[in-house]
């Protein structure tokens, strides 16, 4: 487990795993992360060792996506139907006037 990670040669890799877990214990989804972390290792061994640093790298960018998804279950865990509804709405609304300054 990551619980002082030491710094490696590579800081952006650093930076990413640090800011992962820092996430994952914030909204208390650490070992959800921890286990989706070791399953996707398991599943990119021949390339993690093929390209080291830099697979890494992109192992760990892409895990953030599952980590967002653990992240947005740990806040909607209790809400009511019509909460979540109007939480995708106020985005979806948000995303329009985006849109719209283009």
């Amino acid at each position: 487990m990551i619980d002082k990670p030491t710094r490696i040669g590579n800081s952006e890799l650093y930076n990413v795993r640090v800011l992962n877990m820092s996430v994952a214990r914030y909204y208390g989804v650490e070992k959800e992360y921890m286990q989706c972390l070791t399953d996707t290792r398991e599943l990119n061994k021949e390339e993690l060792e093929k390209n080291g640093e830099k697979a890494e790298l992109n192992l760990y960018r892409s895990i953030k996506y599952n980590l967002n998804l653990m992240v947005l279950e740990k806040i909607f865990e209790g809400k009511s139907k019509k909460e979540i509804l109007n939480f995708c709405n106020s985005w979806i609304n948000k995303l329009k006037k985006l849109e719209q300054k283009k």
